[in-house]
């Protein structure tokens, strides 16, 4: 199993323990049930998303308050990630060189660089879970293709998961969704 993947079971692991079945996923929700305060704060660097600290059972995520709603949604998820799959980092910081990194793995990578993959893959999956984006599709009575509604489809269906429209563009394509 790929990394990509193994992030992605991750992502679905905790959304079948926490019961959730409906969008768009309550992130600060699950930090809460994480025990993981969420603080939102302007950063001076505006380049940094957010960070990931723990300091023994206290987990912080700070996230950057001058960023849109969809990308503080897509870094407290990405947050939780490394949460759960990175436990020996006390500190994690992501900037926008981290949320740009290709999820392809190719030999020549860092350790860090995979940890985002991984970080990113496990966000995408769980702010966008596959049986839920089908099911969305559905209820739209929308097929994601190259129609004359395209980008209203694409649109609709980022709105309902409170995502930006490039996430959920690189999601469907993962998932074979989009032509």
């Amino acid at each position: 199993m790929n990394r990509s993947k193994w992030a992605e079971k991750k992502a679905y692991q905790l959304i079948e323990k926490l019961e959730i079945d409906d969008f768009p996923i309550n992130v600060e929700g699950i930090s809460e049930r994480l025990n993981i305060t969420v603080i939102q704060q302007p950063f001076e660097n505006n380049a940094i998303s957010g960070l990931l600290y723990r300091d023994g059972h206290n987990v912080v995520i700070g996230v950057n308050s001058s960023h849109p709603p969809t990308r503080k949604r897509f870094t407290i998820a990405h947050e939780i990630g490394h949460y759960i799959m990175h436990e020996g980092n006390k500190l994690h910081v992501d900037n926008d060189v981290n949320f740009r990194v290709n999820f392809r793995l190719t030999n020549n990578e860092s350790s860090h660089d995979i940890q985002e993959i991984e970080a990113n893959a496990f966000a995408a999956a769980l702010l966008m879970p596959e049986d839920l984006i089908k099911k969305a599709i559905t209820e739209l009575e929308c097929i994601v293709d190259l129609s004359s509604d395209y980008d209203d489809h694409i649109e609709q269906l980022a709105s309902l998961f409170e995502v930006s429209k490039q996430a959920l563009l690189i999601r469907l394509g993962k998932l074979g969704l989009v032509n």
